[in-house]
């Protein structure tokens, strides 16, 4: 599917005119979202669709110099990393390189961190959607400060997001 279209059903799916509002929708990880979201891709669970909305849109290539993980750099960095119980990604953005770990293991457990809060929305969304356990921590990783942490739990077929504490 290509950009445009994947942006206009996403932006009918959750009600939205503006796709700047994505993130307030993606952020409540509603069941009924993620499974109308998960029907819209064809449950390909393989790539971030989310991510290719966030980098053409959202992302703050100005002053934060966002850029994000291209699928083939997530690939080959899963498999140089191998089979951990858990991975840690102290940059995830929306979750590439955690895709591609969870595309290799898909029931390992993962520790994420972010600085932008206007991309963990779309993180959180794709772990839910990938039925992941996860730790997300709104952080910034030079100053080692933490803002928020979020639960991320498997359940039957989605995951739930629960906030563990806004520092």
């Amino acid at each position: 599917m290509e950009l445009k279209e994947l942006t206009d059903r996403t932006k009918e799916l959750f009600g939205i005119k503006d796709i700047g509002e994505l993130g307030k929708e993606l952020i409540k990880c509603e069941v009924d979202k993620l499974s109308a979201f998960y029907d819209l891709i064809d449950g390909d669970l393989s790539k971030d669709y989310l991510q290719m909305i966030y980098q053409y849109y959202m992302a703050d290539r100005k002053e934060k110099k966002q850029d994000y993980t291209p699928a083939c750099l997530g690939k080959f960095l899963s498999k140089l990393l191998g089979e951990a119980d858990t991975y840690i990604d102290m940059c995830a953005g929306s979750g590439a390189l955690t895709i591609q770990l969870w595309n290799e293991y898909p029931d390992k457990e993962f520790e994420l961190e972010e600085i932008d809060e206007n991309v963990i929305p779309y993180l959180l969304f794709n772990l839910c959607l990938r039925n992941v356990n996860a730790i997300v921590k709104q952080k910034d990783i030079i100053a080692d400060e933490t803002t928020v942490i979020y639960n991320i739990r498997k359940g039957e077929k989605f995951a739930s997001v629960s906030l563990q504490s806004a520092l």
